[in-house]
């Protein structure tokens, strides 16, 4: 298999997994002996990640291929969002427990950069930074990759609704479907970035934006009384999308293209207002133990191969230009310059400094 990993060590396994001769003496007279060989347990790594049906799909895409390469053992840590995972890097100044954030988001990665809890990268130490998109070194500090890419969907219930056409039509319910639509909304608790991109989207609608977000709050108010749902990770809404309880949402482009295939009765569109992308990242904190191994799964994820094998099996965009695609994949994914163009990024700096406050605002408005 094709592969653009560079290992660090002289061969993939060097370092990694070595049996220890151990020399011992005898009594004075008795010259030197050698004992049986003692085998070592292989190195480890842990990997801080998604649980839900990212799990079984990043493990067969990435992490058992990489433990194969390096003859090593993951430990898998599924614990918590992107926030609450950086928070745990925050609390523990920069020794979580975990070796590698394999999905942050700009947001914590600008935090990162910031509080100097982020391991530095260059294309030293991870090689295959030099294949990304030109605008993902752009959009986070080098304390992280971007290694995939989603935007934000809006989805509907075939069988329940007709298509929407614009983020009105999920801020206003009302207006488009009626009564019909009440306790037929899901809303996310902002501890999901994807809340908190529905909320710019309906601070656009008006007027304002990441810099003014009031009109964003008076549709929130306006929206409560057809919320039946209220979750905060794109996992736990699932069920809710199957079963037929929701009926309008929005919903990460990966996980919504995922679910139509599984044959959830749901399909995505991006509503003629436009949409927010996401760089999804990774990140080694500052405190890793086994930063040396961190590195190479960084590279490691960034490869070629391990992309296409990944992003085709979770349905989310790649990190790099320069793969080929399935006609069916490119149709609903980024995979060209000019999509990548077409997408808005909003200010992760803001993003940074206002998200508690933007929480604490939607708490305040959801209690009431």
């Amino acid at each position: 298999m094709h592969s653009d990993t560079k290992p660090t060590d002289s061969s993939p396994g060097s370092g990694v997994s070595r049996r220890g001769l151990l020399l011992g003496t005898a009594s004075a007279g008795i010259g030197l002996c050698a004992p049986p060989l003692v085998a070592q347990t292989p190195e480890t790594l842990t990997v801080n990640a998604y649980g839900g049906e990212f799990q079984p799909i990043f493990e067969q895409a990435v992490l058992r291929p990489f433990e194969k390469k390096f003859g090593v053992r993951i430990v898998y840590d599924d614990a918590g969002t992107a926030s609450e995972d950086y928070a745990r890097i925050r609390a523990s100044r920069g020794a979580p427990g975990f070796d590698v954030a394999a999905e942050l988001t700009p947001p914590e990665i600008l935090l990162g950069a910031r509080e100097k809890l982020l391991e530095p990268l260059t294309e030293k130490e991870v090689p295959n930074l030099r294949h990304v998109w030109s605008r993902s070194k752009d959009m986070i500090p080098p304390v992280g990759i971007v290694h995939s890419y989603q935007y934000t969907a809006l989805i509907w219930n075939k069988d329940k609704v007709e298509k929407p056409s614009t983020w009105r039509d999920y801020w206003e319910p009302g207006k488009r479907y009626g009564d019909m639509i009440r306790q037929h909304v899901i809303n996310f608790n902002p501890g999901n970035l994807l809340s908190i991109y529905a909320l710019i989207m309906a601070a656009k609608l008006g007027g304002g934006g990441v810099d003014n977000m009031e009109p964003a709050w008076a549709l929130l108010k306006a929206q409560k009384d057809y919320v039946g749902t209220v979750v905060t990770t794109s996992a736990q809404a699932a069920p809710y999308f199957e079963n037929g309880q929701v009926w309008l949402a929005p919903y990460w482009s990966a996980r919504a293209v995922y679910y139509r295939d599984a044959g959830y009765p749901i399909d995505l569109m991006v509503p003629a207002d436009g949409t927010i992308g996401l760089g999804n990242c990774a990140a080694i904190p500052a405190g890793a133990k086994n930063k040396r191994l961190a590195f190479e799964f960084l590279n490691f994820r960034l490869d070629r191969d391990v992309q296409r094998e990944f992003n085709l099996a979770y349905k989310t965009s790649p990190a790099r230009p320069d793969i080929d695609w399935p006609e069916d994949f490119k149709a609903v994914q980024i995979t060209t310059e000019a999509q990548m163009a077409a997408l808005d990024f909003p200010d992760n700096t803001i993003l940074a400094a206002k998200r508690r406050e933007w929480t604490m605002r939607w708490q305040e408005i959801m209690a009431g």
